[in-house]
């Protein structure tokens, strides 16, 4: 019986603005957002590279390299709202609850909900600012190693042929399409 394996191209990139173009343009053409994947990091707030490599191109068709869905800076800024959005909601019943409980005044409670809300705010501006430089870190580490890998699965000729013209039309270098075994 013959061995199943999974197909993806691959591609090296040494500009991240390029590389966000290339998966805007992969997106819109109909790859889904979960076939598309760079090397994975260490911690989404350090950024650093997970699996040590001294060159990007000695691992891009390695099977065992640890991968991760792409994240862009929408998907930051999402995250970043919705983190202190839930903090601040939180929060604000806390206070509100805290209040109630001591017998508190209607103004009290309004002034701690919005100094909870302003301090939870604070606090997830700051996770938000650290997961974005956690971003910037890893894609500069990368850089220095040869370039951002990025690899995008398959299902068939037609999309190995639609992802390597992308990548190709996005100055990506050394792109091609692989086997990768047991998928």
């Amino acid at each position: 019986m013959a061995e199943s394996s999974m197909r993806e191209a691959v591609a090296v990139f040494d500009d991240p603005e390029a590389l966000k173009a290339a998966v805007s343009e992969l997106q819109g053409n109909g790859f889904d957002r979960a076939d598309i994947s760079f090397i994975a990091r260490e911690s989404f707030l350090t950024g650093h590279v997970q699996k040590d490599y001294a060159e990007a191109r000695a691992v891009e068709d390695a099977p065992d390299v640890p991968r991760q869905a792409v994240v862009d800076e929408t998907d930051i800024r999402q995250r970043r709202t919705l983190e202190i959005s839930m903090a601040a909601t939180i929060a604000a019943f806390v206070a509100a609850g805290f209040t109630v409980m001591t017998g508190g005044a209607t103004a009290v409670a309004a002034g701690a909900a919005v100094a909870a809300m302003g301090g939870v705010g604070g606090i997830g501006a700051l996770i938000g600012k650290a997961f974005g430089k956690g971003q910037e870190t890893f894609l500069k580490e990368q850089l220095e190693r040869g370039g951002i890998l990025l690899w995008v699965r398959t299902r068939d000729a037609a999309a190995e042929e639609r992802a390597a013209a992308i990548l190709r039309r996005h100055s990506a270098q050394d792109v091609h399409v692989h086997a990768l075994p047991g998928a």
